[in-house]
């Protein structure tokens, strides 16, 4: 199933341009490419937002259609605001046939670790991974599976299963998941929530403000 969105052109940019769009519910995007010129773009807002909150699981290829062109792009970057969320600016790539480019796509896990069942925890340090492939042959996740997985254990990027030509682009010896067992875990978990050491409170309270 494609995913689609539209787009269409914008003229001007700045704060006034920006500020105009959102109060009309549309937030500005910019589309580019190896070799293209730079489109200045908006977008429905709202539409945008659920796009996103929908995608997981969903092929990282997006087919956009501007004023009647439909081209194949990824969404290379997504501007929130910090506090509440709400989208500011999306940059868009556009795709070539044959050509490389590097996305972001989730690790996914599948099946209950027999270390799992034996009351050890399940420690995933490794949500996503970037990868390399043409458009073509780009997951929408690498899947994992845990299930020979015993207290202890661990599966590394070096381990991960991906189809020929897709090239990862991480540290091969990064562990992705593992099998803490329990009283590990528990320490590491209360290891986590220690206060600061008395030295290190006072030392942060000592230090002068920094300058704006």
């Amino acid at each position: 199933m494609q995913r689609k969105l539209k787009a269409e052109y914008r003229q001007g940019t700045g704060k006034s341009v920006t500020r105009k769009l959102r109060a009309q519910g549309k937030i500005p995007a910019i589309l580019y490419g190896a070799g293209e010129q730079n489109r200045l773009l908006q977008l429905d807002a709202h539409e945008m937002d659920v796009f996103l909150r929908h995608q997981a699981g969903e092929s990282p290829v997006v087919h956009l259609e501007i004023d009647g062109e439909t081209l194949e792009v990824i969404i290379k970057e997504v501007q929130r605001e910090p506090v509440f969320g709400k989208l500011l600016h999306v940059d868009f790539q556009v795709l070539h046939k044959g050509e490389k480019v590097i996305v972001e796509v989730p690790v996914v896990l599948k099946g209950e670790a027999v270390g799992v069942k034996k009351g050890g925890v399940l420690e995933q340090l490794v949500r996503e991974v970037e990868i390399r492939a043409i458009p073509s042959k780009l997951p929408s996740a690498i899947e994992v599976d845990v299930s020979d997985l015993d207290i202890g254990d661990a599966i590394h990027v070096r381990d991960l299963k991906v189809e020929e030509g897709v090239e990862i682009l991480e540290d091969p010896e990064q562990t992705v998941v593992t099998i803490l067992a329990p009283k590990k875990a528990a320490e590491e978990e209360a290891e986590a929530e220690a206060p600061p050491a008395e030295g290190e409170a006072e030392a942060g309270e000592g230090e002068a403000p920094a300058e704006s």
